[in-house]
């Protein structure tokens, strides 16, 4: 028809192609809008640089190499570029690429922010390149930027992840210290990694310590406790705690639960793996099948459950939604 189309027009196609997943497309289309003498338009670069990194069939020497070409013809990428660009290396697997972005960050003259470093350190963390993380971790402290407990969650997970657990809880007083209070993460992260290492006394010790500082415990916390316990022969105490757990915590089904009953029934403590059982059901909690599996196996022993008993567990069962 001979119109030409402004550039205004071809900005809205592009947002439109970028809006529904059409990358190539919005591509295309900025490449026919330089094409027709309009220069390089940066927020257009920016939207479709965002777009291809929220594509998850993206790949990596793509986006790299639209981030290349740009560069060439113009394009200076901003904090909120390389974030992006970061953020999708790490989601890959490809931690050592998004400290490659980092580093080409810095030599741009653009200085990341925490959340660039925290990114970059969970994904070499990933990788496990320890050594590197704790030069990207030594390197944000050196910049003076000052690590949120994102961070502290982060690098403390890959010292549990190397079996440094004492130099994960090292680092709750320097959280303290510089104003950042550990939250729930933290806790779970380091009452695993003790629990993992058969050091159950800490744990016990480490979980007063967090109930004190007012963080308060999940299921998750829970669960981390009783398989500690459970895995280490201490039964008495994984029933406190399953016990617990059915009093204080909000849940409906949890597989460690099975595996309690299930352990009881191997050591011939049925009796008690039927009264667990019944609170279970009285809470709305509905065992697993391994649960019930063992339960019926065991009923064939020199413990065998009575069909009363089995009638009164599998009514309430029954009328669960």
């Amino acid at each position: 028809m001979g119109i030409r189309l402004e550039e205004s027009s071809f900005r809205i196609l592009v947002n439109a192609l970028c809006g529904i997943g059409k990358v190539g497309y919005a591509i295309e289309i900025m490449n026919c809008m330089m094409n027709n003498g309009y220069g390089l338009n940066v927020k257009i670069c920016s939207l479709i640089l965002s777009s291809m990194c929220e594509q998850k069939d993206s790949e990596g020497v793509v986006v790299m190499g639209f981030l290349g070409e740009m560069q060439k013809l113009g394009f200076c990428p901003g904090m909120m570029d390389y974030s992006n660009v970061i953020r999708f290396m790490v989601k890959q697997g490809r931690g050592l690429h998004a400290l490659n972005v980092l580093i080409k960050m810095k030599g741009e003259g653009i200085k990341p922010d925490v959340i660039c470093y925290t990114m970059v350190l969970h994904g070499v963390i990933t990788e496990g390149d320890f050594k590197k993380a704790d030069q990207v971790f030594d390197e944000l402290l050196v910049l003076g930027l000052v690590p949120d407990v994102y961070t502290y969650n982060v690098y403390i997970n890959g010292l549990c992840k190397q079996n440094r657990v004492e130099s994960g809880l090292m680092m709750i007083s320097s959280m303290e210290e510089l104003g950042c209070k550990p939250n729930l993460i933290t806790y779970n992260i380091l009452l695993k990694a003790l629990c993992n290492s058969g050091e159950l006394r800490r744990a016990r010790n480490l979980m007063r310590e967090m109930t004190l500082n007012g963080v308060g415990v999940n299921l998750q916390t829970y669960r981390i406790m009783l398989e500690g316990l459970f895995g280490k022969g201490d039964i008495e105490e994984a029933c406190v705690f399953m016990e617990e757990m059915l009093d204080k915590v909000l849940v409906c089904f949890c597989s460690s639960f099975d595996v309690v009953i299930y352990g009881l029934c191997q050591r011939g403590l049925v009796c008690k793996a039927t009264e667990l059982l019944k609170k279970m059901v009285a809470k709305k909690v509905d065992p697993g099948a391994k649960a019930w599996e063992a339960l019926l196996l065991s009923s064939g022993s020199e413990h065998s459950l009575e069909e009363t008993t089995w009638a009164g567990l599998v009514e309430p069962i029954a009328a669960l939604p």
